[in-house]
């Protein structure tokens, strides 16, 4: 139990330290979405963005993972991805430890894909905002068409009706 305690206590206080206020990024409306190779829980390698893809859903913090698992975890596999959807997770400030076995572990488990960043730089130009959800809209051709924070499960889960 003091093992649990304390893989916890590492696990959110790294989070908690690493996201403050809004960061500000490089991306704006009109940019082209930057091209990422990024791995999911399962260890399999996307680039994105790819075909069919109208939003991005970016979580900084443990808040906005929580959002998410609440908004979409009832979907059934593939309401997801049709509705357009991609979510990509920050687990940077996460030691890699309590990554390997308690938080890749239950992202397997969510009814949608989940793409992982381990590197901090590699998604610096990402808005985000302290608790919410960065939901960045795509245009056919990856042109960032809107940026916006979400931090309630209705506003993300009209992603999946629009």
């Amino acid at each position: 139990m003091r093992f649990v305690l304390f893989a916890l206590a590492l696990f959110i206080a790294p989070l908690s330290l690493a996201q403050g206020e809004t960061t500000s990024s490089s991306l704006q409306a009109g940019d082209t979405f930057p091209s990422l190779q990024l791995p999911d829980a399962f260890g399999n390698v996307y680039q994105l963005p790819y075909p069919g893809v109208r939003h991005v859903l970016f979580s900084a913090d443990m808040d906005a993972n929580d959002l998410m698992e609440q908004s979409f975890g009832e979907l059934d596999k593939g309401d997801f991805t049709a509705a357009g959807l991609v979510y990509v997770a920050d687990i940077s400030g996460m030691p890699r430890l309590v990554a390997r076995l308690f938080a890749i572990p239950s992202l397997r488990d969510y009814p949608f894909r989940v793409l992982l960043a381990r590197d901090a730089e590699q998604l610096a130009m990402l808005p985000r905002q302290e608790g919410a959800v960065s939901v960045i809209s795509l245009s056919q051709d990856g042109e960032i068409e809107k940026l916006d924070f979400v931090s309630n499960e209705a506003g993300l889960k009209e992603l999946v009706i629009d």
